[in-house]
This record gives C-alpha cells, sequence and structure tokens, in this order.
C-alpha cells in the first residue's frame, strides 16, 4: 500500500521535536521594537522542509524555558507559538502566529514581560525583591498588569549566509 506524502505546511502546526532540527545560533537578551529584555535569551534551530527553511526559537528567560515560536525563514512572522507552563513544564498549545508578548516598560527600559493572555497569562519580571531585601534577582514570576508593545521579531527570519557543512555558530547577532 502507497502512502501519499504529507505536504510539510499542514505538519508545521505540532509543537517542533528538536532532535529533528539543526542548531543555528544564539541570541541573547531578545528585543521588541527595540527593547532589550535582559535575561530573555533564544537559541535557533533550523530544518530543511521541501525547498524551505523551518526555523523554531526556543526561548528561556533566567535559564528556564517560557515559550517556543516557530515558522519558515524569510516569512516576516511565526505560523504557530507554544507556550511552556512553568508549573508543570507541558506546553500549552500550540497556536497559530506570533506569540502575544508585552513589555513591561520602566520608561524606556524592559522591566519584565507578559505571555499569553486570559488564563494563560504570565509574567516574569527582571527584577525581584528577595524577602524585603533590594537586590534584584532575574526570573521571578508576579502578578499585574502590562504595558502593550507587540512583538516585532524573533531574530531568525530572514535568510542568511548559512555555516559550512559541519560547522555551528554560537554567535549572537
Amino acid at each position: 500500500m502507497a502512502f501519499a506524502a504529507t505536504d510539510p505546511s499542514e505538519t508545521i502546526g505540532e509543537i517542533p521535536h528538536l532532535a529533528d532540527f539543526t542548531f543555528h545560533k544564539t541570541l541573547p537578551d531578545i528585543d521588541f521594537d527595540g527593547v532589550p529584555v535582559a535575561g530573555l535569551d533564544a537559541d535557533f534551530y533550523r530544518r530543511p522542509v521541501g525547498d524551505r527553511l523551518l526555523s523554531v526559537g526556543v526561548y528561556r528567560f533566567g535559564g528556564a524555558e517560557t515559550h517556543r515560536a516557530w515558522g519558515w525563514v524569510g516569512e516576516p512572522h511565526c505560523s504557530w507559538h507554544a507556550y511552556r507552563d512553568p508549573a508543570t513544564g507541558a506546553f500549552d498549545g500550540p497556536f497559530q502566529g506570533c506569540p502575544e508578548l508585552r513589555l513591561l516598560l520602566d520608561g524606556t527600559r524592559a522591566r519584565g514581560f507578559e505571555l499569553g493572555s486570559g488564563s494563560l497569562a504570565r509574567r516574569y519580571s527582571t527584577r525581584r525583591r528577595l524577602l524585603g531585601q533590594g537586590r534584584p534577582l532575574a526570573g521571578a514570576l508576579q502578578p499585574g498588569r502590562p504595558a502593550g508593545v507587540p512583538d516585532r521579531g524573533h531574530g531568525d527570519r530572514e535568510p542568511e549566509e548559512q555555516p559550512a557543512a559541519g560547522e555551528q555558530r554560537r554567535s549572537a547577532r
């Protein structure tokens, strides 16, 4: 019995298994609308699918994965995304399009960000108080209301020169 080949555009709606991808690059302190978020880093992976390149960004804050976003290299927006539940480690999603990310601003500096909305909303702060002490620590979840800034880029949608076969680059853009 012969099976028809699956259209690659139909299969990218599943949460990517990183074992199927090749590491591409790491970007520290990802920025949104030109505002860097201290401690929000992303590792990008790619794999060929037909005549296209599929890219997945694995976003980490304070070392813990917060979400993944994936789509085609050369397209300006994500095709899909999923949020990581910090309590269980499971994923919420996948959902179509780019993740909902709003910056929490202190003037023009990011003091954190909020991912998702409704029951999926999770807030991450670049500063928190440790038992009443005045030292800022990274990676804290905090309740509150965000300032709105749209998610405008994932740092891996533009085609670029590929490293030679077998070569890996781990440099920031």
